[in-house]
């Protein structure tokens, strides 16, 4: 298959491309005419770039240009966090030329070229070929790129300031410790050491016991936690972790420490933190932004007497509390003729997407949340807060 991806790197397939464009995939019909200007390995590889660009577009800003694979779409990073990064990269090594290991598709290449030289470098001669055609597919393209085709086992590089993508899938499946990524401990450990200044592409469930010393930072696009990122050497900041909202640009960092508890039995408010600062340990850090205490060890929410809103949390108002009994809440939603407008539920077994069906109407206004408070399952009735702007 290599040799196809290079003749449509080059252009060879380009009126294959073209025609394939509008194909759905498993119509046979239309599969059948596309035979008619490549083969089925052709036309197999066309169709699986178009389905990659489709389903990359909600990440990709570039994603209806470029070229790429179904794993390499998987794998390459969004377009938002690509360019936190390399801000943030670039703010300390300013326009010194920076080393793109394992490069993929060129998504994080793309990103570091827009404000000085990248050499990017994959083992995989076709991804380093994907990335120079997307890099020049770029709406704005770098002027300084330069490609390798490398081992990271050896990389026959000066210690330049470091990005590193390692793939984190066995057999198809995510892995979220340090010793399951490619290249391994071994070879990422010896790379950080000689080059001081780098970061480390990692998922949003690493394991932090394992990884080097440095800075861990969790990312969250909109509602999605979508990264972890260490940085090693010059590029750490002084704390262990930190959380970032791409969206609102705000930064947070600190040391895991535990919750202030709540005393409250009926909280007027109760407060759902965001992904990214619950993953990373650090909602101690903004509980006072809600004047709120943790209602239960262990539960994650907190609840308090203060109508406040802040952008680390979802904040509700409490409309009513009852122990869950399946019966007592169907019937409520059926006095006020609808259904919950979605349910959250919390150390339950409950299914949020099959108890749903348990309700007649349409969505009303309210949220159901399912909270265990130690041997109680609480059920919330719950009206959103809409947090201030300006």
């Amino acid at each position: 298959m290599r040799d196809i991806w290079q003749k449509l790197i080059s252009g060879q397939l380009d009126s294959l491309l073209q025609s394939a464009q509008d194909t759905v995939p498993g119509d046979v019909s239309a599969i059948s005419r596309l035979r008619r200007k490549g083969t089925l390995a052709e036309v197999s590889i066309v169709l699986e770039a178009l389905e990659a660009r489709r389903r990359s577009r909600s990440r990709l800003r570039e994603s209806d240009t470029w070229l790429m694979d179904r794993e390499g779409s998987e794998q390459a990073t969004r377009t938002t966090v690509a360019e936190h990064k390399a801000r943030r990269l670039r703010s300390v090594i300013g326009e010194e030329t920076v080393i793109d290991l394992c490069c993929g598709i060129g998504s994080d290449t793309a990103a570091l070229a827009q404000s000085g030289p990248v050499i990017y470098v994959d083992h995989d001669p076709v991804r380093v070929e994907l990335t120079r055609f997307n890099l020049g597919q770029s709406s704005k393209k770098p002027s300084n790129s330069h490609p390798l085709v490398a081992d990271a086992k050896c990389l026959p590089l000066p210690p330049l300031p470091l990005h590193v993508d390692p793939a984190r899938r066995v057999d198809g499946r995510r892995v979220h410790d340090f010793e399951g990524m490619v290249p391994g401990p071994e070879v990422l450990n010896r790379l950080i050491g000689r080059h001081h200044s780098v970061a480390l592409k990692c998922g949003p469930g690493i394991s932090v016991e394992n990884l080097p010393p440095g800075e861990i930072e969790w990312l969250q696009d909109g509602s999605d936690l979508v990264e972890a990122t260490l940085w090693c050497g010059d590029l750490a900041q002084s704390a262990r972790r930190s959380a970032t909202l791409l969206r609102q640009s705000l930064t947070i960092s600190g040391e895991q420490e535990p919750l202030q508890q709540s005393s409250l039995k009926n909280p007027a408010f109760l407060h759902e933190p965001c992904s990214v600062i619950e993953r990373s340990g650090l909602v101690c850090k903004v509980q006072g932004e809600v004047a709120a205490g943790e209602w239960h060890p262990g539960l994650g929410w907190l609840a308090g007497e203060e109508e406040r809103t802040s952008p680390w949390f979802r904040s509700f108002a409490v409309v009513a509390r009852m122990g869950w009994h399946e019966k007592k809440i169907v019937d409520w939603f059926r006095q006020q003729g609808c259904a919950p407008a979605s349910i959250k539920t919390r150390g339950v077994q409950e299914n949020p997407s099959q108890l749903i069906k348990r309700f007649k109407g349409d969505p009303g206004p309210w949220i159901l949340a399912l909270l265990r408070r130690g041997r109680q399952i609480e059920a919330c009735i719950l009206k959103e807060l809409i947090p201030l702007t300006g």
